[in-house]
């Protein structure tokens, strides 16, 4: 089962997701820069691509969508240029943010997503979550006919007219959608995925969901009607800093991670693939060199698995563990390596070990890796900084634990970046505090005094 703490007080929304007393997730939601995921456009085919088998889609983004020919309705055999063809208007939705150079990716196949269903208007089945187990409740969920309907497992607590309710309300979103693609001039935006609880929900079903730890009153009662156990934490402090979360996002954002028997990991990320390193480190073991290989391995799988979810990374990943002579130890690993990887709801392939002894696989996020959304090149020479915004960001959180305090203003030295950044998002309509800013060469911020208006703009001087 999962709790969530919720940093919802400052404009820039955190939750951390943490599993069986581990931190597993990490999300993010900036005013602005909120995922696209699940939003729905009237498109306009830019450029068709055969040799790709693709087009590129115009929805209004800094750059064209992908969109593949195994991604539209009804393709079968037929080739894209048979399909579509350039400034044809198209009903598209984005499955995958855009990242770094590329732009955001599409499907034809468009899924709207209710709390208890999910209608998919070209699909031709039918089905219920196998997590509803009463074959009563199963058989009258299916009773509700129509295709390319899931029923999902929050369908158990609720009377059947609930479910069947939603289920009309989606079928005419998508009429409603049809006729607008219709008169609208692509490209336009049609339907913007839901609230942040909404789309949380959506990612996360409420039946894993133990109990919910929120910092903002007024989420209360919304979130009361995903989980039953909601908590109000009203104390000054972060939230996260207050349970003691702040220091997993930093140490997400190091490349080494150490394991509970002294063995580390070495993670390096770059903009074509990620590379896994396991080390024995400290750990020498009572056992075999063999078993002790095996048993390392087996751990870092797991550690790994975790890992990918909670730095959020994607793409090719090549992972060299501690060489095995062993096929059978191999494997091993790898089963390792799957369990631990159930529960990420990205698309992941495990492959094999290559001849090298290096296991690589994929993973398919929707968003920035946690590195790209926090940090950003600290200059030609490699390394990284905390990024412009992030900084601003937690200077705002700062600062909110001062609200209720005699204090008037507050003196912060920090890069021209960061006061911009700052300034830019209007972070100082937010806190408590008249913020003053003192130039500094360091890569984020430094809180150096509080007091009155007066005595801030005397110490700027000095």
């Amino acid at each position: 089962m999962r709790t969530l703490y919720m940093n919802l007080r400052g404009t820039e929304k955190r939750i951390v997701v943490q599993e069986e007393g581990r931190v597993a997730e990490i999300l993010y939601d900036r005013p602005g820069q909120g995922s696209l995921v699940g939003h729905l456009y009237a498109g306009r085919v830019a450029k068709v691509l055969p040799g790709m088998q693709a087009a590129f889609v115009d929805i209004g983004a800094e750059q064209h969508a992908y969109l593949h020919k195994d991604d539209l309705p009804a393709a079968g055999g037929r080739l894209i240029q048979q399909l579509v063809h350039e400034g044809q208007r198209l009903l598209v939705q984005v499955t995958k943010d855009a990242v770094d150079t590329k732009g955001p990716k599409l499907t034809g196949k468009v899924e709207l997503t209710g709390r208890y269903a999910v209608y998919m208007p070209y699909e031709g089945t039918t089905a219920v979550s196998k997590k509803i187990r009463d074959e009563a409740k199963r058989e009258e969920l299916l009773s509700l006919g129509g295709q390319g309907v899931i029923f999902r497992s929050a369908c158990a607590g609720v009377p059947l007219s609930v479910v069947e309710d939603e289920l009309m309300r989606l079928r005419s979103l998508f009429e409603q959608l049809q006729q607008r693609l219709e008169q609208e001039k692509p490209p336009v935006p049609l339907h913007a995925a839901q609230s942040l609880l909404d789309r949380l929900f959506q990612e996360i079903p409420v039946e894993t969901v133990a109990a919910v730890i929120t910092d903002d009153r007024a989420s209360v009662q919304d979130l009361k009607a995903y989980a039953e156990e909601v908590t109000l934490y009203s104390g000054k402090e972060d939230i996260l800093l207050h349970h003691g979360l702040a220091s997993e996002i930093e140490k997400a954002l190091k490349k080494v991670v150490w394991l509970d028997n002294g063995a580390y990991l070495l993670i390096e990320q770059t903009e074509t693939l990620t590379v896994i390193d396991v080390n024995t480190g400290k750990f020498t073991g009572k056992q075999t060199q063999q078993a002790t290989v095996r048993k390392t391995n087996e751990l870092a799988a797991a550690e790994i698995a975790r890992q990918l979810r909670l730095r959020d990374i994607g793409g090719m990943i090549l992972i060299d563990f501690i060489n095995m002579r062993e096929r059978e130890d191999q494997q091993a690993v790898r089963r390792a390596l799957i369990e631990g990887l159930r529960r990420d709801a990205a698309t992941v392939r495990v492959l094999d070990f290559t001849g090298l002894g290096i296991l690589e696989m994929t993973r398919r996020r929707k968003r920035k890796s946690l590195r790209d959304l926090l940090l950003a090149p600290a200059g030609p020479y490699g390394g990284y900084k905390p990024s412009p915004e992030a900084a601003a960001y937690e200077l705002e959180r700062d600062l909110l634990q001062y609200r209720g305090s005699d204090y008037e203003a507050v003196l912060v030295e920090a890069p021209a970046e960061v006061r911009q950044a700052f300034a830019v998002l209007g972070l100082q309509t937010g806190v408590p505090l008249q913020v003053h800013f003192q130039e500094s060469p360091v890569s984020s911020y430094t809180i150096r005094h509080l007091g009155t208006h007066a005595e801030m703009l005397e110490r700027k001087k000095q």
